[in-house]
């Protein structure tokens, strides 16, 4: 699977086997910044193209981030990521999509949340209710 061949279906499907009926997801972008992209970019530009246009799913609950790459493959499984190991989690409104980082463990993996697109489609929305829920993390 990947941006290009999943269905907006397919990803509503994904959430509700895991988690049920719920508008607590996002589908995301990997996002790197500036100076990673240039690194990337100069060492190799098929490793950027590959690695800028990955895709995730994130999920969000009371016990933290559930991640489920899908743009290699949709066999894989959600990952959680606990609300108690996630020692940063920053999120930067850019108008027309979403920078959320997170820092698990001393590693901060960043997401882009597109609001624009057919996959993207109610990103918009999902992502206003959640931070309304401020993402679940009530005691972190």
């Amino acid at each position: 699977m990947s941006l290009f061949f999943t269905k907006k279906s397919e990803v509503v499907k994904m959430v509700e086997d895991n988690f049920g009926p719920s508008e607590d997801y996002l589908v995301a972008l990997k996002h790197n910044n500036p100076v990673k992209s240039g690194l990337k970019w100069l060492i190799s530009n098929l490793y950027y193209v590959m690695d800028s246009s990955r895709t995730f799913i994130l999920y969000f609950d009371h016990k933290g981030i559930h991640e489920k790459e899908i743009s290699l493959s949709d066999h894989a499984d959600f990952i959680l990521i606990p609300w108690n190991e996630v020692e940063e989690f920053t999120i930067k409104d850019k108008g027309s999509k979403a920078i959320l980082s997170v820092n698990h463990l001393g590693k901060t993996y960043s997401y882009s949340a597109d609001f624009d697109g057919n996959l993207m489609r109610g990103n918009r929305e999902r992502f206003l209710g959640l931070k309304e829920k401020n993402f679940y993390r009530e005691n972190f």
